[in-house]
């Protein structure tokens, strides 16, 4: 009886608390968080030489977004054909100054752009309408047949969010969109953000409906992102049994948890992995940018491959 007891005292303390959170955005224009926007800035031509890099990162919420795309303009010098698979970026929220990253991302770039919302965050003071982040794909080549991925629940940010002082509504989620290359041919494209609160079981859960729906769709295929796997996950031993290559096999150069240190970032462990179908992989590498100020640009770093199509 006291321990009943004492349960029921702390979530009356939890809902006094957070309250205010929810209630203060119940008022707020919102929109249907498994509908994506998809706008397009491509200014011009881009060549494509039978090359095509994919850059996968989680931006964590897109605070020196601006750096990100000078990381990405140097990146794509060389070949010019790149796609990047977003994951963690904010729409119009308070912490990142009201911005929707993804389409200033893409209006700086000159790219198409789908984004989709992984959670609305509760913490957000935007007064007009609710502040969110979630995964994009940027394209200088067109987009077509963009779908949403609603991830099964394997923990519950709703439930549980306010531990971390994360307060919101959503699941994970993965954006996938087929990026049409000048040659006619079509590759389809996976932003994917799996559960960092999930033991290997989990994630492989959510990894398989992405691979459901690609094999829905024959032909070349990227899956990459802010998988929060290790190297050792059962995802690895089930996705080339669906046709699916690691692309980084063999190179668990790590990702996240990063710092700065001296020119450079520095992360602790490997948990961003771009993964493929049906393409032959010329070039692959983690990279470790810092941000204009010295510091990291995010708590995770970009992976990296350039690919030719089989």
């Amino acid at each position: 009886m006291r321990k009943s007891a004492a349960a029921a005292a702390m979530v009356a303390v939890i809902m006094i608390i957070a309250g205010p959170l929810l209630a203060g955005k119940k008022d707020k224009t919102t929109w249907d968080i498994d509908t994506p926007v998809i706008e397009s800035y491509a200014s011009s031509d881009t060549p494509f030489d039978g090359r095509l890099q994919v850059i996968a990162y989680n931006i964590e919420r897109g605070f020196f977004w601006e750096d990100v795309a000078d990381y990405v303009e140097s990146k794509r010098k060389d070949p010019p054909a790149t796609v990047l698979l977003i994951s963690e970026s904010d729409r119009n929220h308070s912490r990142t100054g009201e911005v929707f990253v993804a389409r200033e991302m893409a209006r700086a770039l000159g790219m198409n752009m789908a984004f989709v919302t992984e959670y609305i965050e509760y913490n957000d003071e935007t007064p007009e309408n609710q502040g969110d982040h979630g995964n994009a794909i940027l394209s200088p080549f067109p987009l077509e047949d963009v779908t949403v991925i609603r991830h099964r629940t394997v923990y519950s940010w709703e439930r549980w969010g306010w531990i971390d002082g994360q307060p919101r509504r959503g699941e994970r989620v993965t954006l996938g969109a087929t990026v049409v290359l000048p040659s006619g041919d079509r590759v389809r494209v996976y932003s994917a953000h799996l559960e960092s609160n999930a033991e290997t079981l989990g994630k492989w859960l959510q990894m398989s409906q992405i691979v459901e729906d690609a094999e829905g769709r024959p032909g070349p295929a990227v899956i990459g992102g802010d998988f929060n796997e290790l190297p050792w996950g059962l995802m690895w031993t089930m996705l080339p049994r669906k046709g699916m290559e690691n692309t980084f096999k063999g190179d668990n150069s790590p990702t996240g948890g990063c710092r700065p240190e001296g020119d450079k970032a520095r992360c602790a462990i490997k948990i961003d992995w771009i993964v493929h179908r049906d393409m032959t992989v010329l070039e692959r590498s983690v990279d470790y940018p810092l941000n204009s100020k010295g510091g990291v640009i995010s708590d995770h770093c970009p992976v990296r491959a350039v690919f030719e199509l089989k």
